[in-house]
This record gives C-alpha cells, structure tokens and sequence, in this order.
C-alpha cells in the first residue's frame, strides 16, 4: 500500500482535496474526506504535507457538515490523522469539541465509534491533549454514549444490537484516557462510573474485559 504513496505525493492533489472539502456537493466532500482517511490509514507519510496545505482546520469543519456521510468520514479521517503519532495534535486540538458533539447527537451509530476512536487517538501518542479531552467535554460525552448503549449491553436478547452499536469503541477510548491522570481523575469523580461497574456483568466478553479494564485502573493507587 505505502509503495503508492511517493506517486500520490507527486500528484500533488492535497490543494485539490482541500477544495473539494468545501464543495457545494455533499457526496465530493464526503469523499474528499475519505480519500483524506485513507490517504492516512497506514502511515504518517502524508502527516507533514496535510500541516503544510492546511487541510487539518477544513478537516475539522466537516465534522459539523450538514451532511451526515460527511461527518461520518470526517472523524474517520481526523481519528487516522492522530493514530501514527502526536505531529498533529496541536492542530487537531480544535477537533474535540465537534467530536464531543456528535457523541451524544442523532448521527447514526458509525459515526459516534468513529468519533469515539479520534478521540481515543487523541490521547494515544502522548498526553499532549488529555486536559483538553476533559474541559472540552469528550469524556462525560464518552460517558453519557456508554450510559445510553448500557441497557443493550446488559440484556442477553439484544447481543446483536449490541455488535452493531458504538460501546465497545467508547469503552476501549476511556481505556486509553485512563493512562492519562487528568482524564484518570474525571474519571474516577464521575457519577456514570457505575454504569461502567456494571457492565463488567455483560455477556459480551469485549464489552465485560474494556469495562474490567476501566474499573482496575480506577481503583489503582
């Protein structure tokens, strides 16, 4: 896959994608997005140039699109944008509260675990953001999405809801927030950490381990 990327650089369709992220047409700019996504999946190659063209602010803006396919792949891209390292996490700083936003929204399911997973890769690389994750809001939304997917999670009949929903995503991001003290405190201070307690009697064993996982590293000293 990365034997492409020198020939997609030397295409140097970055300022095409950025225009097409503004595009009048809501299928191009969800595409522009995806292709972003993509673009960023598998390596930090295109890192430095997404910095130089200024694509990351337009980036962010799509996570408040009118259109939901848009929003959907945006936090797919911003999520890839975070995963290899931290080099863009000042400028993606501005991308929790919109992400925080559509956690708790009526945007469809695929949409909240791709927010779910941007903002768990926001902290994976270094605690640069980690206060941030708490005063802007991502985690009680984070919180508040878990509490609404609980009641699935707990009834043996719904364990295919369950699948399709984006709990195991948010779990698996307060996981890796819990690494971080600020996050770590919010955490153990919350009024929906029951809810996690709780869930460590689900039938699922994904669901059952992330939410065991939480719960021990709340109780550390």
């Amino acid at each position: 896959m990365q034997a492409f990327y020198e020939y997609i650089n030397g295409a140097r369709i970055l300022d095409v994608l950025k225009d097409l992220l503004t595009n009048e047409d809501s299928n191009i700019r969800a595409k522009a997005c995806s292709a972003l996504g993509n673009m960023c999946r598998h390596s930090p190659y295109f890192y430095d140039s997404l910095a130089r063209h200024h694509i990351i602010n337009p980036l962010i803006e799509r996570c408040t699109d009118p259109d939901r396919r848009t929003r959907k792949f945006a936090c797919f891209a911003i999520g890839n944008a975070a995963y290899h390292n931290d080099l863009l996490y000042e400028e993606l700083r501005k991308s929790i509260p919109p992400l925080a936003a559509l956690l708790v929204s009526t945007d469809e399911d695929k949409t909240k675990a791709n927010a779910a997973g941007a903002l768990s890769n926001l902290v994976r690389n270094s605690n640069k953001l980690s206060e941030d994750i708490v005063s802007k809001g991502a985690m009680q939304a984070l919180l508040k999405l878990v509490s609404e997917c609980s009641v699935l999670a707990l009834d043996p009949s719904r364990r295919e809801a369950v699948n399709e929903s984006p709990l195991k995503i948010a779990l698996f991001s307060l996981g890796k927030m819990c690494s971080h003290p600020p996050c770590l405190q919010f955490l153990r201070s919350s009024e929906l950490l029951s809810v996690i307690a709780r869930l460590r009697q689900s039938q699922e064993p994904i669901i059952c381990n992330y939410a065991s996982n939480i719960m021990r590293k709340v109780s550390d000293t």
